[in-house]
């Protein structure tokens, strides 16, 4: 047999690791007071929450809903295709981009129509391009919603019209448009200020502007979405970056719109900081292994792992290195050996799974055997 078990007990191996001390400057972080019923502003990178208030409350959340309406669209969607406006999508009420029966759109030109002019007719035309249906669409977005962490969404249509079943968190948007974000064409599209698309059967095009006005009010906004109806109130998910780190932040049923989600933005740039605290590709540890040729294991990190944490105060952090249970050898370069947890100031922030740096090979059968017949001969005198 090729295999050698190195590890067989029950209990997983650990080992913690001398503290961390991170040393963060010295501004202080002062209490938001924000208007909203709920609110939120995460870090974009590691999805740190910043400050929250009622972060998973459900609330209706108006055309905030198009940005996941956007990027199905731009995933499962081909952004050249033309799109025929249904009588479906040229009928539903409220704000729109005046398509009519019957007329052709590209892809494209419906999501800038959805996040920049909030068409509701736009998104129920790329729904029925996407799904066939709004309620076939709308079962996707709520896959969808699941996949990236919004657990407490349940969307019932691509716009956000009042239904009483149609409702999210404010913690769930914030975790969609973290998602969304990561999408350079939809990064594209929600930072547009002013867009033109065609209008067949007009002299001139449409003219589309973006509702998110923080994008000339503050500097480093980078994107959002707006959607108001008389059950959701005032509502705002709004991007800033500066100094390549982006905070992402939502406001539900909010008085100060516009005034709330600057709090919030300025909250998240100015208080926290990223910090990587292991570097793909780290050596991690070692560890002894007398069973095989090279004699040990080179344990390496298989990512990078970042952590946002207050400038306000040194954070300390520390690293727990757990083994997988029967390791055998072989191990192979780059095979998963084992995972570290680790935690900032006591609490657990993440994990990431540790790697063999090298080929690890057992002995040869004769250097084994040799060592068996040594310790019965031992045994015997």
């Amino acid at each position: 047999m090729n295999s050698q078990k190195i590890y067989s007990n029950k209990s997983i191996i650990t080992t913690l690791l001398v503290c961390l001390i991170i040393l963060i400057g010295s501004l202080t972080c002062q209490a938001v007071n924000v208007t909203a019923d709920s609110a939120i502003v995460i870090d974009a990178e590691t999805g740190s929450v910043l400050y929250g208030k009622n972060i998973h409350q459900r609330r209706a959340p108006a055309s905030t809903t198009k940005i996941m309406t956007s990027i199905l669209g731009l995933e499962l969607g081909n952004l050249h295709d033309t799109i025929k406006a249904s009588y479906r999508a040229a009928a539903e009420g409220g704000s729109s981009i005046w398509l009519e029966e019957g007329e052709e759109l590209t892809l494209e030109e419906l999501l800038y129509g959805i996040m920049l002019n909030s068409g509701n007719d736009a998104s129920v035309a790329v729904a029925e391009y996407i799904a066939g249906s709004v309620e076939e669409f709308a079962i996707l977005m709520n896959q969808k919603a699941k996949e990236v962490g919004a657990l407490n969404t349940t969307f019932q249509n691509p716009n956000g019209l009042p239904n009483d079943k149609h409702l999210t968190t404010a913690y769930d948007l914030a975790m969609i448009m973290r998602y969304c974000m990561q999408n350079e064409t939809f990064r594209e599209i929600t930072a547009t200020e002013k867009k033109s698309i065609s209008w067949p059967g007009h002299p001139w095009k449409r003219a589309l502007n973006n509702h998110n006005k923080l994008l000339w009010m503050y500097e480093g906004a980078d994107g959002g979405k707006t959607g108001y109806t008389i059950a959701a109130g005032r509502c705002l998910i709004s991007s800033a970056t500066r100094k390549d780190r982006r905070v992402i932040a939502v406001v539900m049923h909010a008085d100060q719109l516009w005034q709330d989600s600057i709090k919030l933005l300025d909250y998240g740039l100015d208080g926290f900081s990223n910090v990587t605290l292991i570097k793909s590709g780290e050596l991690i540890d070692t560890r002894e292994i007398k069973e095989s040729k090279e004699g040990q294991l080179a344990i390496l990190a298989s990512r990078d792992f970042v952590v946002t944490v207050p400038n306000e105060k040194d954070s300390r952090a520390s690293r727990t290195i757990y083994l997988l249970e029967n390791l055998q050898l072989p191990i192979v370069k780059g095979q998963k050996v084992g995972w570290m947890e680790i935690k900032v100031n006591d609490e657990y922030v993440g994990q990431i799974d540790l790697l063999a740096k090298e080929d690890v090979t057992p002995k040869s059968i004769v250097f084994r055997f040799w060592k068996w017949l040594s310790s019965i001969l031992k045994t015997i005198t």
